[in-house]
């Protein structure tokens, strides 16, 4: 048995591959909230894949690393990622910078700037929608975007400054990679090719020639080894990374922890061509096929058996159920209501006007911003 743990709120991505795709695989997997895990006192042998870990607040992740503490070690239970072990976000692109993978840097806002390579952007390391701003090319600018993003609501700890890689090629076009793991297996997932540098699915240009290429990459695995050194040494054993190739050496820009998997049974985004799309669908037969290999490999490496007692102390499960609670009964924070969405519409029209008076007020916040975050930090 799988027991996929996965924050209550982000079960899509696996619901849908068991929907769909792994459908045959559905009854050996168990999804799992991972809300519901300090209400348990025993546990049942399997797999457990802890995935979502960089969503969890301390108190659930330090029980988390507790439950997988009273485990691990067991002949009958097997993780993949370790709390412990598992480097997230921010970590992992500081540690593989450090390691001389990533020819990049990413920051807090609590660095000091001055030793930045500039353009840079910024980015929320708890959100995958990617960068937040545009290219930045001062220090000045950097407080103004830290300005506007705090006033759009993102929390200043999740801030992250990004130096900028350049990774086209010749003829001015970007690719990003993506690549699952899956226990030590590597399963190439997808190819997204464009001129724009903030690569998205939907952003791609579709062509036979990048079709042909994607598909190559898929059946090939050409990274293969690289990754899996990768993942390795961040420690991650289910995930997907998102990288580029800078000559023969791989950028990574993040590793997701619960990553989506597949679109299920929702219909298509009508974006590739339906006369590539059939071609495109050879590649993604492989994806899958893959993926499911990895899983069923996994799965039989670990036996059923009697439930095991938990022995966690009390202290870090009364902890993690007021957080659970404190956070259920939080009022839902939207980005289309409030007070500061409802400015933003009124002022949308005067936008030209209004950003030369409002910027300098920006720089400030944003610097504020630092260095209130530079005290939580010392």
């Amino acid at each position: 048995m799988i027991h996929f743990v996965v924050p209550a709120a982000q079960t899509r991505g696996i619901d849908e591959y068991l929907e769909h795709w792994g459908l045959d695989l559905a009854p050996r997997f168990r999804v799992v909230p991972t809300e519901s895990l300090p209400t348990l006192t025993s546990a049942s042998p399997g797999v457990y894949v802890l995935s979502g870990l960089d969503q969890l607040a301390p108190g659930l992740l330090a029980f988390v690393a507790s439950f997988h503490d009273a485990l691990d070690g067991r002949p009958d239970v097997r993780f993949l990622n370790r709390p412990s072990r598992t480097w997230q976000r921010v970590r992992l692109l500081d540690e593989l910078h450090k390691h001389g993978y990533n020819q990049f840097r990413a920051v807090k806002i609590t660095a000091d700037f001055s030793s930045l390579r500039y353009p840079v952007f910024l980015r929320d390391w708890r959100s995958h929608g990617g960068p937040i701003s545009p290219m930045l090319r001062t220090a000045a600018q950097v407080e103004s975007a830290i300005g506007r993003a705090l006033l759009q609501g993102h929390e200043p700890d999740n801030l992250l400054v990004v130096e900028f890689c350049d990774t086209a090629d010749a003829a001015g076009y970007y690719r990003k990679y993506a690549a699952f793991v899956v226990g030590g297996q590597v399963v190439p997932r997808s190819l997204s090719y464009s001129r724009q540098w903030m690569l998205k699915f939907g952003g791609s240009e579709f062509s036979r020639a990048m079709v042909d290429e994607e598909n190559a990459y898929l059946f090939e695995n050409p990274h293969e080894a690289a990754l899996r050194e990768i993942f390795s040494l961040a420690g991650i054993e289910y995930g997907r990374i998102d990288y580029s190739m800078k000559g023969d050496r791989i950028q990574t820009w993040e590793i997701n922890l619960n990553p989506t998997i597949g679109r299920g049974r929702r219909p298509s985004t009508g974006k590739v061509p339906p006369e590539l799309d059939a071609i495109r669908k050879r590649g993604k037969e492989q994806f899958y096929r893959g993926f499911r290999q990895a899983w069923e490999s996994v799965d039989v490496a670990v036996s059923d058996g009697a439930a095991i007692a938990l022995t966690i102390p009390d202290a870090i499960r009364g902890a993690a159920l007021a957080e659970i609670e404190a956070r259920a009964s939080a009022p839902v924070r939207s980005d289309t209501s409030g007070w500061f969405a409802t400015l933003r519409r009124v002022l949308r029209p005067a936008k030209p006007l209004v950003d030369p008076v409002v910027a300098p007020a920006l720089s400030i916040l944003g610097r504020v911003a630092q260095r209130k975050a530079r005290q939580r930090t010392t």
